[in-house]
């Protein structure tokens, strides 16, 4: 029984190799058919220029240059007439500034609005491992935060804030998923 078994394994064991080489002269064949014929077929978005033997100019009039041409002279022949074709063709005159245009032509500088951001704080810290616990604590439960390192009254304190958050319903709804979930923050706002 023992032989049996073990010629069973040995078969199995080699047809593993056979198929992966079976399998890698097949993908070798498709990657050259595929050369060989992407390489015989025209460029899709090449085109021949067309033979210029087959081309007869005028024989009765020069060839005419076309406007915008380096080296050509401007000559009203050549122009742009879009100044005729506008409605009215009319020239335009510019006016002399006058005193009482100046306030009312001077462009409006639009005075930015501050933006409120809300923030929610959960704790600010005198040791920066407390502070990072605290961060790693809230990755686990899905919350990403961030630390501040702030000086206040010459001390140096490192703030755990989740957000910004533009909707005060968002940080309102995420400050409630972490009262559940034991961790009490504060709500702080400010505009930027």
């Amino acid at each position: 029984m023992k032989t049996a078994q073990h010629g069973a394994r040995h078969s199995s064991q080699g047809g593993t190799l056979v198929g992966m080489f079976v399998g890698l002269v097949l993908g070798v064949v498709i990657a050259a058919t595929v050369v060989w014929y992407t390489q015989r077929m025209e460029a899709p978005f090449t085109s021949a220029a067309p033979p210029t033997q087959n081309i007869q100019p005028d024989q009765g009039q020069p060839p005419v240059a076309l406007p915008g041409k380096p080296g050509d002279a401007v000559t009203p022949e050549n122009r742009f007439q879009f100044y005729d074709i506008l409605p009215g063709n009319t020239t335009a005159v510019p006016q002399p500034p006058s005193t009482a245009n100046v306030a009312v032509s001077a462009p409006a500088v639009p005075i930015p609005m501050p933006v409120k951001l809300h923030y929610l704080q959960a704790g600010a810290f005198s040791n920066p491992q407390e502070a990072d616990n605290l961060k790693a604590s809230l990755a686990m439960k899905g919350m990403e935060a961030h630390v501040q390192q702030v000086m206040v009254q010459g001390n140096t304190f490192f703030r755990l804030r989740l957000g910004p958050y533009s909707k005060i319903d968002e940080a309102s709804s995420t400050r409630a998923k972490l009262a559940q979930q034991g961790v009490e923050t504060l709500l702080i706002n400010v505009e930027e």
